[in-house]
């Protein structure tokens, strides 16, 4: 497992040379601030199968590098005792001695490179490498990393800061190829924010883009097109956050209703199998806020 953590600042894309040949093991973190260059995606659209992020930290002297430094302690942090490398790609020799630190307090493997360059294994040529990439991973890690902007610059149209940018972003990113996509967001959104709903409200439209088609059910259960489950779970969990219920009811119920979606008989299901866990008194309670909407 290896971090490249760019200072894009000062390497600009040219630190981002050899990207295409990362393994799903290989994780990309791009610091900057508003202050750098416009950060061209077509460069770094095709990143081999590695995971990306991109970090907007505040504008400053050295703001980079001080995020940069303590992101290695970090990372040296959760992965001790892992086969795991740290690898600053800036031209910064300041970083050297920041590098020297950790690696000495925790002994980590971490050094530092002007790019990234990863040599491409004897089994495989570059000719045969390239166009591997070329049909598997060219289109889908341009769609990961335009989703992970356009998440990004979402959030903070709607006014939050960059922290809260950042962290759906990565979520939205993890979570690329999920077939209800804006489902499996707004879960983890409400994991981590109270107001994870207002958030959720400013991504939503962009993530629905990214949306996988489900794919055809069988003939006993077909998907109705003018009904989109991952719809339908979110404004289920939305109608019962609203009335108080607790994180578990809400997550259970919206479950509930989405499997039996376009389901024979599927209200009467989603009504008995609501009592038969919560009680005839607090199970009918639930079912009256979502009678309407199954």
């Amino acid at each position: 497992m290896t971090y490249y953590l760019i200072d894009y600042e000062n390497v600009n894309s040219d630190g981002l040379t050899g990207c295409d040949r990362l393994t799903k093991t290989d994780h990309i973190i791009i610091f900057f601030t508003k202050n750098a260059m416009k950060i061209n995606m077509s460069e770094i659209a095709n990143h081999g199968d590695a995971e990306l992020d991109m970090i907007e930290v505040p504008a400053g002297k050295q703001s980079a590098d001080i995020h940069i430094g303590s992101y290695i302690g970090y990372l040296a942090g959760i992965n001790k005792g892992k086969d795991c490398s740290i690898v600053v790609v800036s031209k910064d020799t300041d970083f050297d001695n920041v590098i020297k630190f950790w690696k000495a307090k925790t002994g980590v493997k971490a050094s530092r490179a002007q790019q990234i360059k990863v040599s491409i294994p004897k089994a495989t040529t570059a000719k045969q490498a390239t166009t591997t990439k070329k049909s598997t991973t060219k289109v889908d890690g341009n769609k990961k990393t335009k989703l992970n902007q356009e998440v990004m610059q979402a959030v903070r149209a709607a006014g939050f800061d960059a922290s809260v940018a950042n962290t759906t972003a990565q979520i939205a990113a993890s979570l690329f190829g999920e077939e209800r996509l804006a489902n499996a967001v707004h879960n983890e959104l409400r994991k981590r924010y109270d107001n994870y709903l207002e958030v959720y409200e400013a991504v939503k439209k962009v993530l629905s883009k990214y949306e996988k088609p489900e794919k055809t059910a069988s003939t006993k259960k077909v998907t109705s097109p003018a009904k989109n489950r991952s719809a339908i779970n979110t404004e289920i969990m939305q109608i019962l956050s609203k009335a108080g219920f607790e994180n578990e009811v809400v997550t259970y119920v919206a479950s509930t209703v989405v499997k039996n979606t376009d389901v024979k008989n599927g209200k009467h299901q989603i009504y008995r199998t609501i009592i038969s866990k919560y009680g005839q008194n607090k199970g009918l309670n639930i079912y009256n806020y979502i009678k309407k909407h199954i």
